[in-house]
């Protein structure tokens, strides 16, 4: 047990080093600080209210734009270069595979997650906020991060192609973003059903400032049913 988290956390050190020798991950963190910090001001100054909400509403249009960018190169480059071929010929597992990349780029949303504490620390200057319900919105934001990841590791998982990650990465969360939006027009029952199934109703319910056992559960679900179907992806090229 203790060897796989290792090699995990080995590679997981290794796709860090990764994103900050390379200028991509410091072209994605500065777009997203830009488009988050755009969000913030015009909810502050144009819109002039000295709250979150706003912008966490947002902010799952920022994740499903920027975490396929993140990690469209994760799995393909891999199986692109040969290196992956070169991984499984050593003692290291696939789950370690998936797991120490999940936990990389965990690492590095959670770093640009923490640099946006800023932003309540404004508001705090200003008035008083809720500071029960922004940590709840920041939870969520992370679980929700963490269910893109998994989504967009399964993508980059099918293909030896960035951009096409990157595609069916983007394609796959815009999906999910298209059936909240048309939830209005299903049945009653389609509609109960999708809302315990969206990963984005977990997250709009965990925004009111309650951290449900439902909702948590939901998300991580999610999140481990695509991380199961990118290490089947791998298990499958592994062994042809």
């Amino acid at each position: 047990m203790s060897g796989g988290l290792n090699r995990a956390l080995a590679i997981c050190r290794k796709e860090w080093r990764v994103a900050l020798d390379t200028p991509l991950g410091y072209v994605v963190a500065i777009a997203f600080f830009l488009a988050s910090g755009f969000f913030f001001a015009n909810n502050l100054f144009l819109i002039g209210q000295a709250d979150m909400r706003e912008y966490f509403s947002v902010m799952p249009l920022l994740l499903m734009f920027f975490i396929p960018a993140m990690s469209m190169r994760s799995i393909a480059d891999e199986q692109r270069s040969g290196t992956f071929e070169l991984m499984v010929t050593m003692p290291v597992r696939t789950t370690d595979i998936v797991v120490g990349k999940f936990l990389a780029l965990m690492l590095q949303i959670s770093v640009l997650m923490m640099m946006t504490l800023f932003y309540p620390f404004i508001l705090s200057l200003l008035g008083n906020i809720d500071a029960g319900q922004v940590a709840a919105a920041y939870l969520a934001i992370l679980l929700l991060a963490a269910c893109y990841i998994s989504i967009c590791l399964y993508a980059s998982s099918l293909t030896d192609h960035a951009i096409i990650a990157y595609v069916v990465g983007f394609g796959i969360l815009l999906g999910l973003f298209l059936v909240m939006q048309t939830l209005p027009t299903f049945s009653p029952a389609v509609q109960n059903l999708l809302t315990y199934l969206m990963p984005l109703s977990h997250y709009q319910s965990m925004l009111r400032g309650v951290i449900a056992l439902g909702d948590l559960c939901s998300l991580l679900a999610v999140t481990v049913l695509f991380l199961s179907l990118a290490w089947f992806q791998l298990e499958r090229r592994r062994w042809r």
